[in-house]
């Protein structure tokens, strides 16, 4: 039986370093990419995490624009770590875009004559 708890106390813990490690890749990300400092932002509430994912989302956009456009400043991984920034801000948000259905393609008719 002691066997069993310390696997599964060795499986939390590896999940949750794995976990904080993340984390730490993404503030380092943010602070490089965006110059949003989290623990500074963390400190003033709700007006702050306001803040943070008006701007996250002003930075994705345009950072969408970029690729779209195929401009050579584009990058990828700045788009990933703003959209995983953005989704860790905002959970919410993901379940809404995973529930949302996908939009009817339509098919438009060439005109002969």
């Amino acid at each position: 039986m002691p066997d069993v708890d310390l696997k599964s106390e060795i499986i939390a813990y590896k999940a949750e370093r794995d976990l904080e490690q993340r984390r730490a890749v993404q503030r380092v990300a943010l602070l490089c990419n965006a110059g949003i400092d989290l623990d500074h932002l963390a400190k003033t509430g709700e007006a702050g995490r306001r803040l943070i994912v008006k701007r996250l989302r002003r930075l994705l956009e345009r950072e969408r624009i970029r690729g779209a456009m195929r401009h050579w400043s584009y990058d990828l991984n700045r788009h990933i770590a703003l959209k995983q920034a953005l989704d860790e801000f905002c959970p919410d948000e993901i379940q809404a875009r995973k529930t949302k259905p996908a939009p009817v393609r339509r098919r438009f008719r060439s005109v002969s004559r």
